[in-house]
């Protein structure tokens, strides 16, 4: 099972978003993330060490205004990728899973920027489609509810697929940014 780091971009985090990512961590390894970090409280350095420590990403986030929410965006801003000086790419070559958490379905497209970023920017492989999961899908005790739970649990066992595939590669991996 590969070692699966879940980093939570909700301002308050232990919501809705950190119940996803708990779903899509637990397919990836049954005993769930080795490692999930707060982004509003983590800083760059911890954030690239647990990053490269970890086999797989999984990153969260809600969803505000049409795009994900502002401490993942700060967090990403400082994550070093290699270029200008910078001696650590973490994220460079990495599976990496998306989860968003939003108020309706009218956010759903939010999930592509993340995407975006991830894997042209740092060059990570990311597992497509991404999860979006809107208000209705969480039960009233705050569990995930169908289809949204089927869906994070396939995302998570096709992160941990993608890790062990990237693993025996030296191409994929060493894929970089262009600039």
């Amino acid at each position: 099972m590969p070692r699966v780091l879940a980093v939570d971009g909700s301002p308050s985090g232990a919501g809705r978003t950190a119940t996803v990512l708990a779903a899509v961590a637990a397919a990836a390894d049954p005993e769930g993330p080795s490692r999930v970090l707060q982004a509003p409280d983590s800083s760059p350095d911890e954030v690239a060490d647990a990053v490269e420590a970890a086999d797989a990403v999984v990153f969260g986030a809600p969803v505000y205004r049409a795009s994900f929410a502002h401490p993942l965006k700060v967090l990403l801003d400082a994550l070093p990728r290699g270029f200008w000086g910078e001696t650590r790419a973490p994220l460079q070559g990495k599976a990496v899973a998306i989860v968003a958490t939003g108020a309706s379905l009218h956010h759903f497209l939010a999930v592509d920027d993340l995407r975006n970023v991830l894997a042209g920017f740092f060059a990570a492989h990311v597992v497509p489609p991404g999860l979006y999961v809107p208000r209705e899908g969480f039960g009233d005790d705050g569990a995930l509810a169908e289809p949204y739970a089927g869906a994070a649990a396939a995302q998570g066992r096709a992160l941990a697929e993608l890790a062990g595939l990237l693993a025996g590669t030296t191409e994929l991996r060493a894929l970089q940014p262009q600039a």
